[in-house]
């Protein structure tokens, strides 16, 4: 049975923001209002990650490998969700803060879900043009070949048999080579360390990784990168200097560095649509 709605951030994730109802408190940026939903109907799009197929024979149906991605997806989140649960169980107020908090795979695992959270959103797909066909590729002989094959078997489709593997390469990591597993290994790279809001709580948003540089990394490679894994846990990417004796290990913050970190969510306004918290007092104080 097909799955129309797609969540581009997975509900195992949302479900650590509710509150004791069940909910999600969120603040609509574009239409500047609070509203409260279940994560089971935010932050999807029907068909997301489908491709249809065009130009083809109509018993092939309306999608090329339909729910092939986010059964992939599905895949993953059942390790994700063991991983996140583990560190948000470990990350506590009496951990020892000279502890490593993950071990060998898990470390893997967590560059995996990162990259996933990354590249599984609307803004991303439209920013990579996922759903067009560079003009080299559409022009070329190679192409025109393919088509022709397609035809002659009479099935047809090939350009959208291109652009359904295109999309594979760049959201999954099924295949070698692919953009989640490259970028997983350039994570490798990187200090990354654990933070506890001992006071305070964390706010999420639609696109919970923010990615960016900053200058005040001595690094020559100033990438930075933050995602708050739930209301009391977040990580965060890149070789600060100050940070290499903390790497995989968790540091206790007071609420001033707490806002700090939520203002950073907020300052990435022009491209999420809706922050996420457990209550509406959380989120005003930043809006």
């Amino acid at each position: 049975m097909q799955k129309v709605k797609e969540h581009y951030v997975p509900q195992f994730y949302l479900n650590k923001f509710v509150n004791e109802n069940g909910l999600l408190h969120i603040y609509d940026l574009r239409q500047k209002k609070f509203y409260t939903q279940k994560p089971k109907n935010v932050c999807f799009k029907k068909n997301l990650y489908e491709t249809e197929w065009r130009n083809a024979n109509p018993k092939l149906g309306k999608y090329v490998l339909v729910n092939n991605i986010e059964n992939e997806f599905c895949r993953y989140e059942s390790e994700f969700a063991i991983l996140l649960q583990k560190i948000i169980a470990i990350c506590t107020s009496e951990q020892n803060p000279n502890a490593l908090i993950l071990y060998g795979k898990e470390k893997e695992v967590l560059f995996r879900f990162v990259v996933n959270l990354m590249v599984r959103n609307p803004l991303n797909m439209d920013s990579l043009a996922l759903s067009e066909m560079p003009e080299k590729i559409k022009n070329s002989d190679e192409m025109a070949l393919f088509r022709d094959v397609m035809c002659k078997m009479g099935l047809g489709g090939a350009d959208s048999i291109y652009l359904a593997a295109q999309k594979n390469v760049m959201l999954t990591d099924e295949i070698e080579g692919s953009f989640p597993q490259e970028y997983s290994q350039y994570l490798k790279k990187f200090c990354f360390t654990f933070f506890y809001a001992s006071n305070s709580e964390f706010i999420t948003s639609d696109i919970p990784v923010c990615l960016g540089n900053d200058c005040t990394i001595s690094d020559e490679d100033k990438t930075c990168l933050y995602l708050v894994l739930s209301p009391k846990i977040a990580v965060l990417f890149g070789n600060y200097n100050m940070l290499q004796i903390h790497k995989n290990r968790m540091i206790k913050i007071e609420s001033e560095i707490v806002d700090l970190f939520n203002i950073q969510i907020v300052k990435h306004h022009n491209y999420i649509n809706m922050l996420i918290g457990t209550s509406r007092e959380l989120i005003e104080k930043y809006v």
